[in-house]
């Protein structure tokens, strides 16, 4: 009898079963490599705002006045390196928004939620313990209502 040379049955079952750990051990680190990825962006955009109102003041002497959302993103683009945060949404989803002088003290930037375009309660808090102390009633990050509020301490 003549054998034809490949792979048995069980060698082919023994190939399958391996590949399939791997891939069970691999995938949840690219699931979760998203979500990590959309908070980092939402915290560097913020960041990139704290340093242009910083910048703004520094040149100005106080803060713009919080008039509307548009009219901040014109005063405040010469600021930002790369793309003005204010004209785009949020990563994690919503709107920027600036609440400053002479309606609030302290100045703020806040994340309002926009339509359909709206974060989850998990992403603000992964996003409150990446940025801040993790709990969203105290610190620099807070909830308030449906909007998050990031406390501009620049003053």
């Amino acid at each position: 009898m003549r054998r034809i040379p490949g792979f048995s049955l069980i060698e082919i079952l023994v190939v399958v079963v391996v590949i399939g750990i791997l891939a069970a051990t691999v995938t949840p680190k690219f699931l979760h490599a998203n979500e990590k990825a959309t908070i980092t962006a939402t915290s560097e955009d913020l960041q990139a705002i704290a340093n242009a109102l910083a910048m703004y003041m520094a040149k100005n002497g106080s803060f713009p006045r919080d008039v509307n959302r548009m009219r901040v993103v014109n005063e405040l683009t010469p600021y930002f390196k790369s793309d003005n945060p204010f004209a785009k949404p949020t990563p994690i989803g919503g709107v920027y928004d600036y609440e400053g002088p002479p309606n609030w003290n302290p100045a703020q930037i806040s994340i309002r939620k926009n339509g359909s375009n709206v974060y989850t309660a998990t992403e603000a808090q992964r996003l409150d313990e990446y940025m801040d102390n993790g709990d969203l009633k105290t610190g620099r990050l807070r909830e308030h209502g449906s909007r998050l509020a990031y406390y501009f301490d620049g003053q």
